[in-house]
């Protein structure tokens, strides 16, 4: 016999464990349900985040997303689900749709109507709000999230002012050019012709009937260029919303919660999340 297993059999010896075994019924019944007390694997809490990466949807996630995902769970006492999403090297966009939307709908039936909140940053930021949009398009819609937190969401530039807002911009990001702002619509199309408008430019989706919708860029990437159009997205469906803005961050600073400004933005994410 092993050392590890020599001192094992003499752990279960110590512990007394075989005893509860000859416990007559009444008092065996009652230990049972003590130590089903402290066990199980899953069980749904009353609320969930649906959290999509970013990466222009043709990058996928690393275990660099893992410790955000975890402080969002730990912090807002939210169950979150983090579908690996169809990357558009590969797909188009309307099957990435097609996944993430199939897990809302696993989700609604699991926690139900209004207890299902998104958020996500960059493309995913872009999902989060996409949910909404592509739930309205639905021929019976399902409820719609609870909150929506986007951030830096990305967006096919659609008409002459947003692109002259991110062009503008262009000069002031060290993170994302503009360029790939235009050149990522024919990769998300991934050669197909019939794409919903609101699947590559998420201002031209119909957000009506969702909670509330929070925004937060740097105030100097060209995503932001886009804002003018969510914000007018959101007056039409009247759905209120918020932006924080900050001035000489980087794309999608809120989700490396490491330095001050990260940590107290991060912090009004969770304090939105967890309501």
């Amino acid at each position: 016999m092993s050392i590890f297993a020599s001192i094992l059999r003499s752990v279960y010896k110590l512990s007394g464990a075989k005893k509860a075994f000859a416990l007559p019924e009444d008092a065996l019944r009652k230990e049972i349900e003590k130590q089903n007390r402290h066990r199980g694997v899953f069980t749904p809490t009353e609320r969930a985040i649906l959290y999509f990466f970013g990466g222009g949807m043709v990058i996928g996630p690393d275990k660099g997303d893992l410790p955000v995902m975890r402080k969002l769970c730990r912090e807002t006492g939210c169950d979150v689900w983090f579908p690996f999403y169809p990357l558009c090297m590969e797909h188009c966009i309307t099957e990435t749709y097609a996944m993430v939307y199939e897990c809302y709908r696993k989700m609604i039936a699991l926690y139900g109507g209004g207890n299902v909140s998104t958020c996500g940053f960059s493309s995913g930021g872009a999902l989060a709000l996409g949910i909404a949009a592509h739930n309205n398009a639905q021929p019976e819609p399902l409820p719609q999230p609870r909150h929506i937190v986007a951030v830096s969401p990305g967006e096919v530039p659609w008409n002459d002012a947003e692109r002259a807002r991110m062009q503008a911009l262009n000069k002031r990001d060290v993170a994302i050019d503009y360029a790939f702002m235009v050149t990522v619509e024919k990769i998300m199309r991934h050669g197909c012709e019939n794409v919903p408008d609101y699947m590559l430019s998420g201002s031209r989706g119909d957000f009506t009937g969702v909670g509330d919708i929070h925004f937060f860029y740097s105030a100097d990437e060209v995503l932001y260029g886009a804002l003018p159009d969510f914000e007018e997205a959101c007056k039409r469906a009247n759905v209120p919303y918020t932006v924080s803005a900050r001035p000489k961050m980087v794309h999608c600073y809120c989700m490396l919660p490491i330095f001050k400004e990260a940590k107290e933005d991060f912090a009004k994410i969770v304090d939105i999340l967890k309501k």
